[in-house]
């Protein structure tokens, strides 16, 4: 699927009314396809099931349980990307949640103008995820050699001026020129850089 063309199918939870209703409309005039607006994280493990989204967009307190939570053992058995939606008092515990499941946040109040990008990045990176699934079957290693290759796509975004996506598929071409896989090529590129600053520092 081509992100930028093509309409995405997203669940979007949250437990207060009037940002549920902002995020379904702003979501729509962004041509994507909304299967539900639920108010629960219950429900969103339910709409999952049911619709099997191409991402969801959730706040983070629920009447049930936090739609972090929710997205995690969702994650467990079939992840799905995840933009949090949530308060700028909530921040830290996002933060320490998008090295896992979650994708990227949004700080309440929304900047309507951020989503489309954020939703594209998302979605995105949730592709990269899949490729390092296809490498290894194992959810939780997979969700570690996530954060290194988020580290070297960092570095050749820096030294080689690229943009994100640009920076993961030289990682994909590298990996495939010389027979690697794509966490082995991440790992020396981190353990390079580390090299070089020992070589500069000393």
């Amino acid at each position: 699927m081509n992100i930028e063309t093509e309409s995405l199918e997203i669940l979007i939870a949250h437990s207060n009314p009037e940002t549920l209703s902002t995020l379904d409309q702003a979501v729509q005039e962004l041509d994507h396809q909304i299967v539900d607006l639920v108010q629960s994280g219950e429900d969103i493990i339910k709409a999952c099931e049911k619709h099997e989204p191409d991402l969801v967009i959730s706040g983070v307190h629920m009447p049930d349980m936090d739609g972090i939570r929710a997205l995690t053992l969702i994650g467990k058995e079939n992840p799905v990307p995840g933009i949090i939606v949530t308060p700028k008092t909530d921040l830290e515990l996002v933060e320490a949640a998008a090295l896992d499941h979650i994708m990227a946040w949004m700080v309440e109040p929304l900047c309507e103008q951020d989503l489309g990008p954020t939703i594209l990045l998302v979605y995105r990176r949730f592709e990269e995820f899949a490729e390092l699934r296809k490498e290894n079957q194992d959810l939780r290693i997979a969700l570690i050699d996530r954060k290194v290759i988020e580290r070297a796509k960092g570095i050749l975004m820096k030294s080689a001026s690229l943009n994100e996506g640009d920076a993961f598929r030289q990682l994909q071409k590298l990996a495939s020129n010389k027979r690697m896989k794509l966490i082995d090529i991440a790992q020396a590129i981190i353990h390079a850089e580390g090299a070089l600053d020992i070589v500069s520092n000393d």
